[in-house]
């Protein structure tokens, strides 16, 4: 029986595309924008036409149809709104162009006719409004509700689904049934961390997982000082526990674990980070010196830079800027792009290609240096939809809308 189709928008490294092959669909078709994304995409699926375009650009809707001709059964994507409006101080431009992002997902939809479509997004979403007033989800909702789509919206939490991470994010989903869908079971509960299954309730006979943990998730990756590491490398430990047998995928190498280059006076600071605390917790001699002030602290402390995360305990929300974000629970660093990959759910047999890092996107676009603004390793990780939530909504999806064949293993 042929496959199920799901087309990824979007896409950025391939994460929510990832989940959907792993419940069993085919995805033969992504698009993105990014060309570093775009060579990660290539790399990882290499029979997958990738197609590095700018979604504004109808002949690329067009370009779509002759390699694709059939209606595919699912579109996927996470289109930017972060140029709506939001009510209050911080109000955003409404002219901003990303406000029409999410018009040409709509575009497509209408155009492709798919039996259903998922659109990801930040929990902020549901509070946003316009510059008129209105929800930004209720614009959202009532765009697709015209094109003919029964719309839910799914408040979804990665670490309940398996993620070793506490993620939050927002997924409209429509179908073409007229009947709600619901989200998909819960899997895995916070509530029980490094405790025993717990059953729901004397009604319910599905039992829950404990919450995978950071260390579940990287207790096994080569340790690392600042400064170590290369791109391909060895594993020196076996899986220790099942996640980590399952995510290593068979993998003989290891990828994109490398750390970064703090200087010696970081890695001093990091020494004063306990677990949960950050890096406006350290002694005043050990804070952040003003830049060409002759050694004079700057007086500014971040609460989110540098937080040291807690081992036995989810992860908090890899972001794209994770690699200031977060201190490894026992080394004196932040984390490895691995490291991240790993609590975002990627397998170790998917590589993420460009550089490490690079110069703040702000910066760039600033000084007009918009030739070298793509995505680094840390942003394609922390920007992904994590592979296995991705799958859980896929295999949902599948057997509520009946569109044929069983997923292939899970972990």
């Amino acid at each position: 029986m042929a496959q199920p189709v799901a087309i990824d928008l979007f896409a950025g490294a391939g994460g929510f595309g990832l989940g959907f092959k792993m419940a069993g669909f085919s995805v033969p078709v992504s698009l993105e924008v990014d060309a570093w994304a775009c060579d990660t995409l290539r790399y990882n699926h290499p029979n997958m036409i990738v197609l590095q375009e700018d979604i504004r650009n109808f002949n690329t809707l067009s370009s779509v149809t002759k390699i694709y001709s059939s209606k595919p059964d699912i579109i996927i994507g996470g289109p930017p709104c972060q140029g709506f409006s939001i009510a209050g101080p911080a109000v955003k431009d409404p002219k901003d162009p990303r406000n029409s992002l999410f018009q040409n997902f709509a575009e497509w939809i209408n155009f492709l006719e798919p039996k259903a479509f998922v659109m990801e997004n930040v929990k902020g979403l549901l509070t946003r409004k316009s510059a008129d007033g209105e929800k930004v989800i209720d614009i959202i909702r009532q765009t697709f509700t015209k094109l003919g789509y029964f719309v839910e919206v799914w408040l979804l939490n990665a670490a309940e689904y398996g993620v070793p991470q506490i993620r939050e994010r927002v997924f409209i989903v429509g179908n073409k049934t007229g009947k709600e869908l619901k989200p998909p079971r819960k899997t895995h509960s916070l509530e029980l961390v490094n405790k025993k299954t717990i059953q729901l309730s004397v009604f319910d006979t599905v039992n829950l997982l404990p919450a995978t943990t950071l260390w579940d998730a990287i207790s096994d990756l080569p340790l690392l000082e600042a400064r170590e590491g290369v791109e391909e490398q060895t594993f020196t430990a076996e899986s220790q526990n099942e996640y980590q047998h399952w995510i290593r995928n068979y993998s003989k190498t290891l990828y994109n674990h490398v750390a970064m280059e703090h200087s010696e006076r970081l890695v001093e600071r990091f020494k004063h980070i306990k677990w949960g605390e950050s890096s406006s917790n350290v002694p005043e001699e050990h804070g952040a010196r003003r830049r060409s002030g002759n050694g004079d602290l700057s007086g500014i402390s971040y609460d989110q830079n540098n937080r040291r995360l807690h081992p036995y305990k989810p992860s908090h929300t890899i972001a794209a800027s994770f690699y200031a974000n977060f201190i490894h629970p026992f080394q004196h660093r932040n984390l490895t792009a691995r490291e991240g990959a790993r609590v975002q759910s990627f397998p170790d047999t998917y590589r993420f290609m460009g550089k490490k890092t690079v110069v703040s996107h702000k910066l760039l676009q600033r000084e007009e240096r918009l030739d070298e603004k793509f995505l680094c390793q840390y942003n394609q990780v922390g920007n992904a939809v994590p592979p296995l939530l991705a799958q859980c909504i896929a295999s949902h999806l599948k057997e509520k809308l009946q569109l044929c064949p069983q997923a292939i293993g899970t972990h």
